[in-house]
């Protein structure tokens, strides 16, 4: 009965996009006993959020790369067309779905009770708010200590690396010790140290792991983006891709190459222009990405209007992009903009402090990372720190920066002693 009531939800959605509306906020993908026809509602529903038509052909190309051979996704569709009679019903299908999904959550709370007559009165409350949550279509959220234990304690002392995050450079990543969901990773730096290209290159790294990036760029167009991946897929350098008017040796080669291979990468989602943090929320809550990168903080909008109040405002961004990883279970990497106290030391080097109206920024981040330019006049030498982390190691590295080509490379060297190299590259230059 319930894959039945599954079809013709799938079937009314096909007849007519509209009547998503009376079902989004109370039927939810997993509650389908098909994983096809779930994975089809979720594209019906990320088509919601992301405000774009979804159709039987749109359908049959986005799940033929999730592993749904097409020939199989198309006959599906068809058996729902054909079997709904009207989409006026959409309301009764989905509370079918929903009614069969809640009495297998029911039949598994009473399967799980093991009464103890010495915790009885915790196990009644315990029973008693897994009801009412199940009857109200939420989650619960707290948990006894010893049933968190239950479900952490085997993933210690194992194997778990291919659950890991890691962004793609082995002495940060030695650091960081892997990302995880709810966290919020600050990568600050001054304007034109490369912070943009530095998650341009995570970015790729992380594709790389097969992991789904939702990849929001807040201060540049799409060719832009676009020249950013194809330089450092192609090794051909900005300048020369952005002047040249013909191909030179092996260019042609290595730029079609490149294009080729950019345009297999389905899991890099890039979304630019002005948004608020609760538009990237809606449009990312059914997307099912892995981690998501917001470049950068500071142009961001807030839903409420603060009248001047800087610090008030970056303040709430911040706190809601929190909110958004904690929610999305994700990481949340949010390049931000540093102040000018650095530039008055000898060394150049950031605190966390100097956060553009920073406040709650250091308080909600759980990793903040910091860049600079170790030499003033041969900029291709950045310091890297990991100035705060809640779950880790702090400590510092150099990274070489090839510009032309978006590229970063750590180097075999301490802060220390490119410090010094630097503070000789300056005092050689002819020009200070």
């Amino acid at each position: 009965m319930s894959y039945l009531a599954e079809m013709n939800v799938i079937g009314s959605l096909f007849i007519d996009k509209s009547c998503i509306d009376q079902i989004y906020s109370v039927l939810s993908a997993d509650m389908f006993t098909s994983e096809l026809l779930g994975r089809i509602y979720l594209e019906f529903q990320r088509g919601y959020d992301n405000r774009y038509d979804v159709n039987p052909v749109v359908v049959v190309q986005k799940l033929a790369c999730d592993h749904f051979p097409e020939h199989i996704v198309a006959e599906e569709i068809k058996n729902c067309t054909t079997s709904t009679i009207t989409s006026a019903s959409i309301k009764s299908y989905a509370e079918s779905v929903v009614n069969e999904y809640r009495a297998k959550q029911l039949d598994k709370v009473i399967r799980e009770i093991k009464i103890s007559p010495s915790e009885i009165d915790n196990q009644i409350g315990k029973i008693i708010t897994d009801l009412e949550a199940l009857q109200n279509g939420k989650n619960v959220s707290s948990k006894a200590l010893s049933e968190i234990v239950k479900e952490n304690k085997d993933k210690y002392f194992v194997d778990n690396e291919a659950e890991k995050t890691y962004i793609g450079l082995p002495k940060l990543d030695d650091l960081l010790g892997g990302l995880e969901g709810g966290d919020v990773i600050i990568i600050g730096a001054r304007p034109a140290v490369g912070k943009s290209a530095f998650v341009t290159q995570i970015t790729t790294n992380l594709e790389r792991q097969k992991k789904r990036v939702g990849f929001y760029n807040l201060e540049m167009q799409e060719k832009q983006i676009y020249e950013r991946f194809i330089v450092s897929q192609s090794g051909i350098g900005l300048t020369r891709l952005r002047r040249a008017k013909k191909f030179l040796g092996d260019e042609k080669e290595r730029f079609e190459l490149a294009n080729a291979v950019l345009e297999k990468k389905d899991n890099i989602i890039i979304t630019t222009g002005s948004k608020t943090v609760s538009e990237i929320r809606s449009e990312s809550r059914h997307m099912g990405y892995d981690i998501l990168i917001i470049d950068y903080l500071q142009l961001l909008r807030t839903d409420k209007e603060y009248r001047g109040n800087r610090y008030a405002e970056v303040g709430d961004i911040s706190k809601a992009i929190k909110a958004l990883a904690m929610e999305l279970n994700i990481p949340v990497i949010a390049l931000s903009q540093l102040n000018r106290a650095s530039e008055v030391r000898e060394t150049k080097e950031p605190t966390m402090a100097e956060l553009r109206e920073a406040g709650d920024i250091e308080q909600d981040a759980s990793v903040i990372i910091l860049m600079w330019n170790l030499s003033q006049e041969d900029q291709t030498k950045k310091g890297c720190k990991v100035e705060k982390q809640r779950q880790g190691k702090t400590g510092k590295i150099v990274l070489n920066f090839n510009g032309d080509l978006m590229k970063f490379e750590e180097t075999g060297e301490t802060v220390k002693e490119a410090q010094q190299w630097a503070k000789a590259a300056d005092d050689d230059c002819p020009f200070k």
